[in-house]
């Protein structure tokens, strides 16, 4: 987490950071090629595949953001868990500052909404924290709901964030 590297105002209740990184974890950073579960002190976890975790710490650090999670993650891990699972078990240089609020179940309730579900989470997000610029790295299609300036597809399971010029286009877009 680099606190000094990026420019952050305090507005009321929460700080508006310049830069963030939307990310889901499953088939982002955690790939099919590491399903299988580990146990962990946070209980079985799967482990993030150390390639895809290079290219984020990359990102982060070339960018200055910081991550908010919007990975079903949430709804199992606490922020703080999902920091030190960040920092820990993944060896992701910047924990998650924040996570989406979670409106499966609520407004959302069947397979066929699940992205629609994603992107309005992270949509009360932005509303909310107003950033200067963002981006939403996701293996589901966001497209219809996310503009094209602010969401990268990462359709390949095994590549996840490692598909050939993802990176490239994900720091673009955070720069931008």
């Amino acid at each position: 987490f680099y606190p000094y590297k990026f420019f952050r105002i305090k507005f009321f209740d929460y700080i508006c950071y310049m830069r963030i990184l939307y990310t889901d974890i499953d088939l982002v950073l955690s790939l099919m090629t590491e399903i299988k579960p580990q146990q962990s002190k946070w209980g079985l976890i799967c482990r993030f595949n150390s390639k895809a975790v290079d290219v984020y710490n990359f990102i982060l650090k070339e960018t200055q953001a910081v991550p908010v999670i919007t990975s079903d993650w949430k709804l199992y891990y606490s922020l703080k868990e999902l920091q030190e699972i960040f920092k820990e078990w993944a060896h992701i240089d910047v924990a998650p500052i924040d996570v989406t609020v979670n409106y499966w179940g609520e407004c959302y309730k069947t397979f066929q909404e699940i992205e629609e579900c994603r992107a309005m989470e992270i949509l009360e997000h932005v509303n909310r924290v107003k950033p200067e610029s963002w981006v939403v790295i996701d293996d589901l299609n966001l497209s219809e709901w996310i503009k094209e300036d602010h969401f990268v597809h990462l359709p390949h399971p095994n590549e996840g964030i490692k598909q050939s010029g993802r990176k490239q286009e994900i720091i673009r877009k955070l720069l931008k």
